[in-house]
């Protein structure tokens, strides 16, 4: 095991007198690893160790780390499948092949299966940074892919969500913006599940009372012990099912096109 993980090891699984809680939790340490380091650092812990870390590691102190994952992660490539309720109405599934450069923000896009199947979207912030390049599947692509704004009707017809979000730092800061406003109304309660059957550790947080106006009044997040990223969210509104967000396939990229002209 790397002596520097081992050493945050120790001290945050064992430290009696924590100056904070990230200080004392080796996770932030170990999300700042490189993706293959911190996969083989994974395999030297017992499943028992793994379960101990994540339920002792405040929720806050977690998001931290992804933010700290994603950023290391640089540009990456995902599968998603999203279900929403937009506008009142609960969307159909759709299945998305996803390509996000963090930093400037550029995101690319395809919607592989459900509605709009075919619908290829690039944004790049250095571009144009309040519009998105769009081309639909069929008869509807005739006319070749136009400039659209990013808060339009149109965009946002099927989805909460700009197409920034879709990086995993503003999925992570979503959540982290619900968290601290629930703290002077008590904060989240919180609920870890543990492992679930792809070995994702999962916890349900609930909100308080008089926390109908967070952005989740139950929020099912699931991290990927390598990653240290959230890959399954199920957030519910005040009324009832909001949105799921289910990532897989998660990997870096050395190379992705980004520019209006590829779509």
């Amino acid at each position: 095991m790397n002596p520097v993980f081992l050493a945050l090891l120790m001290s945050g699984l064992l430290m009696t007198t924590p100056a904070s809680a990230s200080e004392s939790s080796p996770v932030p340490g170990f999300a700042r690893l490189p993706l293959e380091q911190r996969r083989a650092e994974i395999k030297t812990l017992t499943r028992e160790r793994l379960v101990e870390l994540f339920a002792t590691t405040p929720e806050d102190v977690l998001l931290e780390a992804g933010k700290a994952a994603a950023s290391q992660m640089g540009t990456y490539e995902s599968r998603v499948v999203k279900r929403e309720r937009v506008s009142g109405k609960m969307m159909k599934p759709q299945t998305l092949h996803v390509t996000v450069r963090q930093e400037p923000r550029a995101v690319r896009l395809e919607i592989l299966e459900g509605p709009a199947k075919g619908r290829k979207v690039v944004y790049d912030s250095t571009v144009k940074k309040n519009e998105l390049r769009v081309r639909e599947a069929g008869l509807l692509g005739v006319t070749g892919p136009m400039w659209i704004d990013v808060n339009s009707k149109l965009t946002r017809s099927d989805t909460n969500h700009p197409i920034q979000d879709f990086a995993f730092t503003s999925i992570i800061e979503v959540l982290e913006g619900s968290f601290k406003k629930s703290k002077p109304l008590g904060g989240y309660t919180r609920k870890d599940e543990g492992f679930d059957t792809a070995n994702r550790y999962c916890i349900t947080f609930t909100a308080p009372p008089g926390g109908a106006h967070l952005y989740a009044a139950r929020a099912r997040i699931c991290m990927d012990p390598v990653l240290a990223l959230p890959v399954i969210m199920e957030i519910d509104d005040a009324q009832g099912p909001l949105e799921r967000f289910e990532f897989s396939n998660v990997k870096p990229v050395a190379q992705a096109d980004f520019s209006p002209s590829s779509i």
